[in-house]
């Protein structure tokens, strides 16, 4: 074996010997391992609270779209021109009223509600993080506000409705904006 030969063949040995280089499938020490699962476990809890506060949103979205569309019955029985076929086609002397979800999801936080909006008249219905549902009043538990939605919350809709409907007929912007400038 010559000189060369002998280096090479040395230097391989060594390298397959050097702690990097060992074919053990993971090198990670116990506390490398515990901060990353930790890490881990941390993001799985972060993923199924933002899916849960997501579908609970929707599912509030849906009653509040479902009663604010009730309130717009009543006024329109009394034949106000309001639109509350769908809760997608809801309007206000031509206004759009909008009942969409919100989730604001940065790890670690999540926070959901959900937001009516119609001309300068807007509602926030917060979801908290104990599962309890804020709309101004005391807070009522999630599960009890599926068995029954509380008289407050369907209050809270018709002032919504009324503070939108009294908004837009005062002149509000977003019934400027509905409005053709030749009618005004």
């Amino acid at each position: 074996m010559r000189n060369g030969e002998r280096v090479v063949q040395l230097f391989l040995i060594h390298r397959d010997r050097h702690p990097w280089n060992a074919k053990e499938e993971n090198q990670m020490n116990e506390a490398g391992k515990t901060i990353l699962l930790n890490t881990v476990k941390e993001w799985t809890k972060f993923e199924a609270e933002r899916e849960k506060l997501t579908l609970i949103a929707k599912e509030l979205s849906a009653i509040t779209a479902k009663v604010v569309r009730d309130a717009l019955s009543v006024m329109k029985s009394q034949k106000v021109d309001v639109e509350c076929e769908s809760d997608e086609s809801m309007k206000i002397l031509g206004v759009p009223v909008e009942v969409r979800e919100v989730i604001e999801a940065t790890f670690p936080t999540v926070k959901a509600s959900v937001i009516i909006k119609c001309a300068g008249a807007q509602r926030s219905i917060l979801i908290n993080p104990n599962l309890s549902i804020s709309t101004g009043a005391q807070p009522v538990p999630y599960e009890q506000f599926k068995r029954g939605i509380p008289d407050a919350f369907m209050t809270n809709a018709a002032e919504f409705v009324r503070d939108a409907f009294l908004y837009v007929a005062r002149g509000g912007p977003a019934k400027d904006a509905a409005t053709p400038k030749s009618a005004q």
